[in-house]
């Protein structure tokens, strides 16, 4: 009884010192009392991706790592592929629906030189800093809201509605298509990317659990779509075209592979609960990829 008392003080001296303990309460408390404040920890994991990355930037992109191991060339070039997928050109109006960082919007603007963007933002530090950053282009309307801003937007106006990694994030993906649709001209492009589904749901049980996960690692799994049914329900709203480009390796690995790094090098510097939404995020990833049940997706839509 004395050995076994001597080494469970020993055990929980070691769990404090070396900061487990600490990182495994801050974990349990992710998990059972989830954050109030979204916007916050998304400013947090900004920073956390983009640190000590000179010149600064904001990107918030897994990326795309095909030939790269730079962050913030990463998530240039998963811009530019879907730019390039889409047939972006200075001829073209653009809608830009849930933007996550000025970074992009300069990407339409300053290197594809758009005849006009509109760029569609929930968030009002993120609208303030692409005003700041963006504002002085002509070609630039900035609106604030989520999926449901895009009501008020007259219809046909648009050759091309990009939504560059965040549809996982929105609430109403049916809404976002729809309206999409609406408000494309006869012949424009809806190009996006996405986590897809492997294969449906095996039980109601897998179904809540993975949506249960997905809550706590800032994914909306409850929303997620195999690709057959992303596109029946694409084609039931008109679009006639469908191109899909599986991504998964160069995105969702590279992302994985490279935070993996990135927190290794960076880790006893910051703060350990600081980590934890990231963390959690490249978890449920990982964890995905293993059952064989997530791919991530570019998506084309005529």
């Amino acid at each position: 009884m004395v050995i076994l008392s001597f080494l469970t003080g020993v055990l929980l001296t070691w769990l404090i010192m070396s900061g487990l303990l600490s990182q495994g309460l801050a974990l349990l408390i992710r998990i059972w009392w989830p954050s109030s404040s979204p916007a916050r920890e998304f400013k947090i994991d900004q920073w956390l991706r983009n640190i000590p990355e000179e010149p600064s930037s904001g990107w918030s992109l897994l990326g795309y790592w095909k030939e790269t191991s730079k962050y913030q060339q990463a998530c240039s070039e998963m811009a530019g592929l879907l730019a390039d997928k889409a047939c972006l050109s200075n001829k073209h109006k653009v809608l830009d629906m849930g933007f996550t960082s000025h970074d992009q919007l300069l990407v339409w603007l300053d290197y594809y030189q758009v005849d006009s963007l509109t760029a569609v933002v929930r968030d009002e530090e993120l609208f303030a800093r692409a005003n700041d950053t963006c504002g002085h282009f002509d070609a630039l309307n900035l609106v604030r809201g989520g999926e449901q801003a895009l009501e008020h937007q007259p219809a046909g106006a648009f050759d091309k509605v990009l939504a560059l990694d965040c549809v996982y994030q929105f609430n109403d993906k049916k809404m976002f298509f729809s309206n999409s649709r609406k408000l494309l001209k006869p012949g424009g492009t809806l190009a996006f990317t996405d986590m897809v589904l492997e294969r449906p749901f095996n039980s109601r049980f897998e179904q809540r659990f993975i949506e249960y996960l997905g809550r706590i690692s800032g994914v909306r799994a409850e929303d997620m779509l195999t690709l057959g049914d992303y596109e029946l329900q694409l084609r039931s709203l008109g679009f006639e075209h469908i191109e899909v480009v599986d991504i998964t390796e160069d995105v969702l690995s590279g992302f994985c592979f490279w935070f993996g790094q990135h927190y290794q090098s960076l880790s006893i510097h910051t703060r350990s609960k600081l980590w934890i939404r990231l963390r959690l995020f490249v978890w449920f990833i990982r964890w995905m990829q293993h059952k064989g049940q997530l791919r991530y997706q570019l998506i084309v839509a005529k």
